[in-house]
Protein backbone atom coordinates (compact mmCIF):
# COMPACT_ATOMS: atom_id res chain seq x y z
CA UNK A 1 0.00 0.00 0.00
CA UNK A 2 1.25 3.51 -1.04
CA UNK A 3 1.37 5.96 1.77
CA UNK A 4 2.19 9.99 1.27
CA UNK A 5 4.21 11.60 4.11
CA UNK A 6 4.96 15.51 4.49
CA UNK A 7 5.94 16.03 7.50
CA UNK A 8 7.51 13.91 11.21
CA UNK A 9 7.32 10.69 9.01
CA UNK A 10 9.56 11.87 5.82
CA UNK A 11 13.28 11.05 5.85
CA UNK A 12 15.24 12.50 8.81
CA UNK A 13 12.46 13.61 11.02
CA UNK A 14 11.83 12.08 14.67
CA UNK A 15 8.58 10.17 13.68
CA UNK A 16 10.70 8.32 10.48
CA UNK A 17 13.28 7.52 12.63
CA UNK A 18 10.65 5.79 15.06
CA UNK A 19 8.67 4.24 12.85
CA UNK A 20 10.25 3.89 9.21
CA UNK A 21 14.14 3.95 9.81
CA UNK A 22 15.48 1.79 7.04
CA UNK A 23 12.94 2.78 4.26
CA UNK A 24 13.30 4.48 0.98
CA UNK A 25 10.66 6.64 -0.46
CA UNK A 26 9.28 5.22 -3.95
CA UNK A 27 9.22 8.70 -5.08
CA UNK A 28 9.63 12.17 -3.45
CA UNK A 29 7.36 15.22 -5.45
CA UNK A 30 4.71 17.79 -5.45
CA UNK A 31 1.24 16.51 -5.78
CA UNK A 32 -1.44 18.75 -6.43
CA UNK A 33 -4.69 17.78 -4.08
CA UNK A 34 -7.14 19.73 -2.70
CA UNK A 35 -5.89 20.21 0.72
CA UNK A 36 -3.81 23.01 2.53
CA UNK A 37 -0.75 22.47 4.50
CA UNK A 38 -0.20 24.43 7.71
CA UNK A 39 2.32 24.32 10.66
CA UNK A 40 2.79 25.49 13.94
CA UNK A 41 6.72 25.07 13.34
CA UNK A 42 6.83 21.86 15.49
CA UNK A 43 4.63 19.78 13.00
CA UNK A 44 2.74 20.28 9.65
CA UNK A 45 -1.20 19.21 9.16
CA UNK A 46 -3.10 18.87 5.62
CA UNK A 47 -6.81 20.17 6.13
CA UNK A 48 -8.94 19.69 3.30
CA UNK A 49 -10.25 23.12 1.50
CA UNK A 50 -13.63 23.73 1.69
CA UNK A 51 -13.92 25.32 -2.12
CA UNK A 52 -12.11 22.24 -3.29
CA UNK A 53 -9.19 24.18 -4.48
CA UNK A 54 -5.93 22.42 -5.07
CA UNK A 55 -2.41 23.15 -4.35
CA UNK A 56 1.49 21.42 -4.60
CA UNK A 57 2.08 19.65 -1.13
CA UNK A 58 5.93 18.03 -1.06
CA UNK A 59 5.60 14.15 -0.23
CA UNK A 60 7.55 11.21 0.79
CA UNK A 61 5.86 8.18 -1.24
CA UNK A 62 6.47 5.32 1.13
CA UNK A 63 5.36 1.53 0.42
CA UNK A 64 4.09 0.29 3.34
CA UNK A 65 2.48 -3.54 4.31
CA UNK A 66 -0.62 -3.33 6.36
CA UNK A 67 0.89 -3.95 9.64
CA UNK A 68 2.92 -0.96 9.03
CA UNK A 69 0.19 1.27 7.95
CA UNK A 70 -1.98 0.27 11.31
CA UNK A 71 1.49 1.74 13.24
CA UNK A 72 0.92 5.31 11.00
CA UNK A 73 -2.33 5.20 11.67
CA UNK A 74 -2.16 4.16 15.63
CA UNK A 75 0.22 7.04 15.37
CA UNK A 76 -1.63 9.78 13.67
CA UNK A 77 -5.28 9.15 14.90
CA UNK A 78 -5.20 10.28 18.42
CA UNK A 79 -4.44 14.39 16.96
CA UNK A 80 -7.72 13.97 15.36
CA UNK A 81 -5.97 12.81 11.66
CA UNK A 82 -7.88 10.50 9.42
CA UNK A 83 -6.54 8.33 6.67
CA UNK A 84 -7.69 8.67 2.84
CA UNK A 85 -6.88 7.58 0.00
CA UNK A 86 -6.63 9.78 -3.16
CA UNK A 87 -5.78 9.67 -6.58
CA UNK A 88 -2.82 11.80 -7.77
CA UNK A 89 -1.84 12.50 -11.73
CA UNK A 90 1.67 13.04 -11.32
CA UNK A 91 1.83 9.41 -10.03
CA UNK A 92 -0.92 7.88 -12.00
CA UNK A 93 -2.07 6.19 -9.14
CA UNK A 94 -3.86 6.21 -5.84
CA UNK A 95 -1.99 6.62 -1.83
CA UNK A 96 -3.30 7.15 1.57
CA UNK A 97 -2.83 10.36 3.07
CA UNK A 98 -3.31 11.72 6.45
CA UNK A 99 -5.70 14.70 6.97
CA UNK A 100 -7.36 16.66 10.08
CA UNK A 101 -10.64 18.52 10.26
CA UNK A 102 -10.40 22.16 8.66
CA UNK A 103 -10.19 24.49 9.25
CA UNK A 104 -6.47 24.38 10.65
CA UNK A 105 -6.23 24.88 14.95
CA UNK A 106 -5.52 28.19 16.45
CA UNK A 107 -1.89 28.73 16.43
CA UNK A 108 -0.98 27.18 12.73
CA UNK A 109 0.09 29.08 9.84
CA UNK A 110 -0.06 28.29 5.91
CA UNK A 111 2.74 26.47 4.62
CA UNK A 112 2.17 28.47 0.77
CA UNK A 113 4.86 26.39 -0.74
CA UNK A 114 3.47 23.19 0.42
CA UNK A 115 6.58 21.64 1.47
CA UNK A 116 7.69 21.59 5.49
CA UNK A 117 9.68 22.27 6.78
CA UNK A 118 10.21 26.00 5.58
CA UNK A 119 13.54 26.69 3.01
CA UNK A 120 13.53 22.84 3.07
CA UNK A 121 15.50 21.40 -0.32
CA UNK A 122 14.13 19.16 -2.50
Amino acid sequence: MLVGLYGTLKVGHFNYERLLKGEVPKTALFVVLPFEMHTNDEYPMLVPTLDGERHPIWLEVFEVDDDKMKELDALEAPYGYWRESVFAEELGESFEIYLHPAPAPAGFTRVASGKWPAGAQA
